[in-house]
């Protein structure tokens, strides 16, 4: 009868520890998203302040895009699927330009939704119409994340993109 009550307190033992190692493996766990995206908008509110931008200027997505309005547009709304020519100048938070289709001389084209640029430039895209120029704040989940891009841009980095739709293909 003792041997029974031992292998009976070793299992519950066993399995308070099997719990407790559990418990301790979740709690390791941490999201990293999440705070980087607590770190990016706190960046990108510092932005506006050093840049003097009115916030009342700025709109947030749900997804954490800032969206500014710079010169509106008359043409069409864009949607997915939409093909587009956009000139643009991309630059870090440090004001730091890194890739612009002006100095290229000409327009890239974007088919929204499905070419391969970063996820805040398929939704930036859609707030805007076509003559619309536009500056887009992006979040760094929303842009290349954790993967640098080369040298020019750092993981985790926030972006910055002024953005002018130049036309719609047909």
């Amino acid at each position: 009868m003792m041997a029974s009550y031992q292998r009976d307190n070793r299992g519950r033992l066993l399995q308070a520890l099997l719990l407790l190692v559990v418990m301790l493996g979740f709690a390791a766990c941490k999201d990293d998203s999440v705070d980087q995206k607590v770190k990016d908008d706190k960046k990108i509110q510092e932005y506006f302040v050093s840049h003097n931008i009115d916030t009342a200027t700025v709109v947030k997505t749900n997804s954490g895009l800032y969206y500014q309005k710079l010169e509106e547009g008359t043409g069409s709304r864009i949607f997915p699927g939409d093909v587009v020519l956009v000139d643009y100048k991309g630059m870090l938070l440090n004001d730091t330009e890194f890739d612009s289709s002006y100095e290229r001389g000409e327009p890239y084209q974007v088919t929204v939704g499905i070419s391969s640029v970063i996820a805040g430039w398929h939704e930036g895209l859609q707030l805007m119409r076509v003559g619309e120029k536009a500056r887009l704040f992006i979040p760094s989940h929303l842009g290349y994340g954790r993967n640098p891009q080369g040298v020019a841009i750092p993981a985790n980095s926030p972006l910055v993109f002024e953005v002018h739709v130049v036309e719609m293909q047909d």
